[in-house]
């Protein structure tokens, strides 16, 4: 009796022990569990407020032709080029009278800066706006950064027609919020005039480029060949812009600019009477911006030494340069 006695004293404790056990792991399981649903709570209203921002977005693309002060032909304006018409408080819709997606509309959502559109459209996150025709499945227009690389995306998409002004074909438009890294802003130099025919400083120009996919503020950038550094400058204190996939001109005089070589959109002043200190035989040629710096340098053995011709990027991000017929405003 006695050993049994110590035997049931024995499986009573084990069974306390196992209950205390039991009841920490508990307690410890729903505090855990507690705390993981608080934080994804979190994450869910941060996703929903993302969910609807996609959706939000869409509507205000596809809810009308858009409308910039009384014209409802928004896309025939500039941000921050000449006159600066387009700004906050232009409604970015990009269908024509049809209720379809129009081409130009679409195409010159590449004049607005990221920030700049992402603010007009309310959105806190990364943002991507892009339109695919379904035959053939092509994209037909571009706008905003690249989700690829997030770590968390979300879409919003509708089927529309395209109107390219020819034909009008089904498409997919499809706006994306993520998490993640903004578009780049890079910019390249792709032609040089430092010799023409005609003798001044104001004949020289410099030609660079926008690959990316939003505009760039110019404002901010510079200029230097090897003796001087230039801010490049707007006229009458406007914010300046380079739209996507576009050519700018830099010189120190538009006015010679136009009258010898043609009248272009984005032409751009320095503000010295040269640019840098002149351009001369030899140089390096730097366009920057904070620690950014694309560099070309050249001597008058490369060629288009005053015989009209210009030195010229093989592409916009190619490490060869040849001397080439002069063609400021095309790439």
């Amino acid at each position: 009796m006695k050993r049994r006695n110590i035997i049931e004293d024995d499986g009573v404790t084990h069974v306390i022990e196992f209950t205390i056990a039991l009841t920490v792991f508990v307690i410890v399981l729903q505090a855990f569990t507690s705390s993981m649903n608080f934080r994804i709570g979190i994450d869910l209203n941060k996703n929903d407020n993302n969910i609807v921002m996609a959706r939000e977005v869409i509507s205000e693309l596809t809810g009308s032709q858009g409308l910039n002060a009384e014209s409802t032909e928004w896309e025939k304006n500039e941000y921050g080029v000449g006159t600066v018409q387009l700004r906050n408080g232009t409604t970015v819709g990009i269908l024509n009278n049809k209720g379809e997606i129009d081409s130009t509309k679409c195409d010159s959502l590449s004049k607005f800066p990221y920030y700049s559109l992402k603010e007009e459209l309310g959105v806190t996150e990364q943002l991507r706006i892009e339109v695919q025709t379904l035959v053939p499945k092509e994209t037909v227009c571009l706008w905003g950064g690249n989700p690829n690389t997030s770590t968390v995306s979300f879409e919003s998409h509708r089927y529309l027609l395209y109107n390219n002004s020819v034909k009008s074909v089904p498409s997919l438009l499809t706006v994306t919020i993520y998490e993640g890294d903004k578009p780049t802003s890079d910019l390249y130099l792709t032609e040089v005039m430092y010799s023409p025919e005609n003798n001044g400083f104001g004949y020289e120009w410099i030609e660079f480029y926008n690959p990316n996919n939003v505009a760039i503020f110019v404002n901010s950038w510079s200029i230097a060949d090897t003796d001087e550094k230039d801010n490049i400058i707007p006229e009458e204190n406007e914010i300046i812009t380079i739209p996507a996939k576009s050519v700018g001109i830099l010189t120190s005089s538009p006015s010679t600019f136009k009258q010898a070589y043609l009248d272009y959109k984005y032409l751009f002043a320095v503000e010295d009477l040269a640019i840098g200190d002149g351009l001369g035989t030899t140089e390096t040629i730097i366009l920057s911006k904070n620690s950014y710096n694309d560099v070309f340098s050249y001597t008058s053995d490369d060629g288009a030494n005053g015989n009209g011709k210009t030195l010229t990027r093989s592409c916009y991000d190619c490490a060869d340069w040849n001397e080439a017929v002069a063609s400021p405003g095309s790439l």
